[in-house]
């Protein structure tokens, strides 16, 4: 079974111990040669956090976007009634797709960032790409169609308010996690 590089992502045999980016992995084959055994995983002992297939993915993504168009839909209706229907249905589509967009962009971002602690932490932290990514997905759309509802003056607050709470929360758990006040 090929070992994967986690610095430069490459396919490696079994029997290399370094990589061809010079890469030393000799960690990454004990650990592999200590967890084989000969006896059949039992069914009970799988992992229960599989990872997410891009199928689900695919339908994770739709339903997000069809809530978008309808929630675009509704606030439409009840701030331009008087418009054409079908003209409010093709506006919320483009204005629902285009928030889609955004959020995907964020969600791109967050496939990106677990990439890089993947190849970071060599096997420590193990989260699953695609959920990940449709986490920040949902939670940047709801942002952005929750930012449209919003006043500016309150959502700016809002965001300054987050921002406060990431500035707060990110060292509060990189600083738990990496034991870096020491182990209480």
């Amino acid at each position: 079974m090929p070992i994967e590089c986690p610095r430069c992502l490459q396919m490696n045999a079994d029997s290399s111990l370094t990589c061809d980016c010079g890469h030393d992995l000799t960690t990454l084959v004990r650990r592999r040669l200590m967890s084989r055994t000969d006896a059949p995983v039992a069914s009970s002992n799988q992992d229960p956090e599989k990872p997410l297939t891009h199928w689900h993915f695919s339908i994770g993504v739709a339903i997000v976007g069809l809530l978008l168009i309808v929630g675009e839909g509704i606030r439409l209706k009840l701030d331009l009634g008087s418009r054409a229907t079908s003209r409010l249905i093709v506006d919320s589509v483009l204005i629902g797709l285009t928030d889609l967009a955004g959020a995907l962009g964020i969600g791109a971002l967050a496939w990106m960032i677990v990439w890089v602690l993947r190849s970071y932490d060599e096997g420590r932290f193990r989260p699953c790409p695609k959920r990940t990514t449709l986490g920040a997905t949902i939670s940047a759309a709801a942002l952005i169609f929750l930012g449209r509802l919003t006043p500016p003056d309150i959502a700016s607050h809002y965001f300054v308010q987050g921002l406060v709470f990431l500035a707060i929360g990110i060292p509060a758990y990189l600083a738990g996690s990496r034991h870096w006040l020491g182990k209480w």
